[in-house]
């Protein structure tokens, strides 16, 4: 099975060892071989410790280095950056792949991914998971580009790089995306979903079930009631998306499930966690919410809310 993931910097490796090891000890009988796509902002000796996890896992990896020539011309400023552009190039690093499944360093793989990497794409290039938009972003996510097709989430994808290949569809992309750079708000994702809507594959939530499809009562709009039932409660990806304080690693992330972020953090080769969002005032919110939780746990009524 091919994995790949894209990482800018040296605080999100840490983050993506972290999901790699939940992709590895889900999968312990799987050979996997995993894909890293870095700038040059990633050191050798972390390289170097991050694949000693993977091979001690029984895995394998392989490290590409995007020069920043490569995103010459696409968006990269603000909450998205070079590394998210790095997998619209996955069908040149990939010669010798087929198919690959993407993964961001923001999710845990939490079952086996088996049948999601034997799936058939039955003529589709690739397959993705239908994104449920907050409120004030529904009108954002069905805009007329889009043919009235879902727009998809680009956080797990299976990606047919044969027929990508044929298709030319990564120079497609990047023309696409240079060409429509200013208006590109989710960047590649937007690229993706306004090239490839049509020719995409609907995959059941639980592959990339995110906080949206946890949160969200619109999600029944989306999905049915059979199918939002076993991504909450069997998920094969949780996924973190949204702000930064969805993230397992913020101070104040209140997530289902990122209690597995830390003990997957702990089997890394970096198990001690520096929280980001330690402002004076979240730390206060912090405090307040523990508090609130203590006294609940204890039987009091008259708790303070923050």
């Amino acid at each position: 099975m091919r994995v790949a993931c894209a990482v800018e910097g040296e605080r999100y490796l840490r983050h993506c060892a972290a999901m790699l090891h939940s992709l590895q000890v889900q999968n312990p009988d799987l050979p996997i071989r995993i894909e890293y796509l870095h700038g040059g902002d990633t050191s050798a000796r972390n390289r170097e410790r991050l694949a000693r996890m993977v091979a001690g896992l029984g895995g394998e990896i392989r490290f590409h280095e995007i020069s920043d020539r490569w995103v010459e011309g696409l968006p990269v400023k603000g909450f998205t950056r070079k590394a998210t552009w790095y997998r619209i190039f996955l069908e040149e690093l990939l010669l010798d792949a087929d198919r690959v499944i993407y993964l961001d360093v923001d999710l845990l793989v939490t079952d086996s991914l088996l049948p999601l990497w034997r799936m058939q794409l039955d003529g589709h290039v690739l397959a993705a998971v239908t994104n449920v938009p907050p409120l004030h972003e529904k009108a954002y996510v069905e805009r007329q580009q889009l043919g009235g097709d879902p727009y998809f989430n680009a956080g797990v994808l299976l990606l047919d790089l044969a027929a990508f290949r044929r298709e030319g569809i990564g120079q497609q992309l990047r023309e696409f995306s240079v060409q429509n750079a200013a208006r590109l708000r989710w960047r590649d994702q937007d690229a993706l979903n306004e090239v490839l809507h049509a020719r995409r594959l609907r995959l059941h939530p639980r592959w990339n079930c995110m906080n949206a499809v946890m949160n969200f009562g619109s999600a029944i709009e989306y999905f049915d009631a059979g199918e939002l039932e076993e991504a909450r409660g069997h998920p094969a990806v949780r996924h973190f998306e949204g702000p930064v304080y969805n993230k397992p690693w913020h101070l104040l992330c209140q997530e289902r499930m990122s209690e597995l972020y830390f003990e997957h953090r702990r089997q890394t080769p970096w198990p001690r966690v520096r929280r980001s969002g330690c402002t004076p005032a979240n730390v206060l919110r912090y405090g307040k919410r523990r508090l609130v939780a203590d006294l609940t746990r204890e039987g009091g009524s008259a708790a303070p809310r923050g």
